[in-house]
């Protein structure tokens, strides 16, 4: 009869011991928030969500603080309609037409929007007004250069003309691509 309550008790300090070591493995997931459930911006760019508009690893590109800067980046339209998008910074603008449940990706050639001014130097983050629709919202958007070789494509070339503020309004449809490519050779 004695042999039984020994077992129990070494089987219980066993079983203590086990709980023990599995509450010392798991306690980090128990009192700290996984990394998972929080959005970031995995890359260089930043992330914004504004009206229908989702903006994702959204920069600008430029080769100092005086030249002309590239938007680079997705602009994702969530709505059913077409959606005019315009980003403003420094006094320069750009705009853009998001078509419905579709996306615009600044990295493409027929996407390109420049803007007179990147607002500041390569390395600095710079306001930039957002504006979609009637909504409106100032995000702080990376200034790069292109110091890393998967942006050194996108460096504006040229400087931007005396007096400049801000590129004309540009939609990123063919029919306006064409028109400008039709202005700029006239």
């Amino acid at each position: 009869m004695k042999i039984a309550p020994k077992n129990r008790v070494q089987r219980a300090l066993i079983a203590g011991a086990a709980a023990l070591a599995l509450l010392g493995t798991a306690g980090c997931s128990a009192i700290n928030e996984q990394a998972t459930t929080f959005s970031y911006a995995a890359s260089d760019g930043v992330v914004a969500d504004i009206g229908p508009i989702d903006l994702r690893n959204l920069m600008i590109i430029a080769a100092d603080a005086e030249s002309p800067g590239r938007v680079l980046g997705t602009a994702a339209n969530t709505s059913d309609s077409p959606v005019q998008l315009s980003l403003a910074v420094a006094g320069s603008t750009a705009s853009v037409t998001v078509p419905a449940n579709g996306q615009i990706r600044f990295e493409e050639d027929e996407n390109e929007t420049i803007l007179s001014n990147p607002g500041g130097i390569p390395g600095s983050i710079v306001d930039v007004t957002v504006q979609v629709n009637s909504d409106s919202q100032v995000i702080g958007v990376p200034v790069l250069d292109g110091t890393l070789a998967e942006y050194t494509e996108f460096v504006p070339s040229g400087t931007p003309t005396e007096g400049e503020t801000s590129t004309p309004t540009e939609s990123a449809t063919p029919e306006a691509t064409e028109a400008a490519a039709e202005t700029a050779s006239h």
